[in-house]
């Protein structure tokens, strides 16, 4: 009897060590399997955040070579090194094709359909002999920052390059706007009835670009009125007209006039600039939502 309650002491104690060791292995399983799960995404997000660190840096790269601020390396990176002995007033503009600044200083400065309405009445344009000075050399030749900022300036007075921002301005500017399209009046033989700039702000229908409304007013014959809208029309400046009334409005010497009130746009557009961009990566969906609603509520609390 003693000995069949020994037996079972000795099963029971048998059983709890086997019973303690099977938790004791589904603790270790259970917890290996939670620190594996958070090593993988630990690496999964890394390499999220490495990834978009070397677009980063590819796109760093890529906006130094194409501005053609330095010489172009082997395998198209740059180091401190390369940085460090990058001096853009050092490098001629011919030997770097493709870039921007290759295709502003010898693309659009020669471009000869531009040059067709080149500002031949500026003096600077020209030195004593009367021969046209090629201002991209003595740009290149410049050694301060004054010196290289008077040179561009005679280069947009001078070259094809001033049809650019002739065509397309940068800025608002009703005056200039105005007196664009009283010398195409001009131009065609007359005067207008009336011509000013509408005081209404209306949204561009061109992405990128802001509009300035123009009201135009003429009274004139059909020849007159016909050959002021060619101009118009082949006006270095753009412009989109919105609507238009054409009437007739009697005669004078036998000859019909018509009466027209237009509404137009002209074009201008912004300064671009370099703009810097923060990307924030999320280890998870419940992350990226409970981060956007934390950025919300300290948006909130600054306004």
């Amino acid at each position: 009897m003693a000995e069949a309650v020994g037996k079972r002491i000795k099963i029971t104690k048998i059983q709890q060590h086997m019973l303690l060791a099977a938790l004791g292995t589904s603790l270790v399983f259970g917890v290996s399997l939670v620190f594996s799960i958070f090593f993988i995404k630990y690496i999964i997000f890394n390499t999220k955040v490495i990834d978009e660190k070397d677009k980063s840096i590819s796109n760093y790269y890529a906006a130094i070579t194409n501005a053609g601020v330095c010489k172009k390396t082997a395998n198209g990176k740059y180091s401190d090194k390369d940085l460090e002995k990058c001096s853009p007033t050092d490098l001629d503009a011919t030997d770097m094709p493709g870039t921007l600044r290759y295709n502003i200083l010898v693309g659009a400065t020669n471009d000869n359909n531009l040059e067709s309405v080149a500002r031949d009445s500026q003096k600077v344009c020209y030195d004593d002999n009367g021969q046209k000075i090629d201002f991209i050399e003595s740009y290149e030749a410049a050694k301060t920052d004054e010196e290289r900022a008077a040179e561009l300036y005679k280069i947009r007075m001078c070259s094809s390059l001033r049809v650019i921002p002739d065509a397309l301005p940068s800025t608002k500017n009703d005056e200039a706007l105005l007196s664009s399209i009283n010398k195409v009046f001009l131009i065609t033989g007359f005067e207008p009835e009336s011509l000013s700039p509408s005081r209404s702000s209306e949204a561009s229908p061109i992405p990128g670009l802001q509009v300035i409304p123009v009201s135009i007013s003429v009274k004139e014959d059909v020849m007159k009125t016909t050959r002021l809208l060619q101009n118009l029309e082949k006006s270095i400046r753009s412009f989109s007209f919105q609507s238009a009334r054409i009437t007739w409005s009697g005669s004078e010497n036998g000859e019909p006039k018509l009466d027209l009130s237009a509404q137009a746009y002209a074009f201008f557009t912004d300064k671009i600039t370099a703009s810097e961009n923060i990307k924030t990566l999320y280890a998870s969906k419940d992350a990226k939502t409970k981060g956007g609603t934390s950025a919300a509520k300290e948006s909130g609390g600054k306004k």
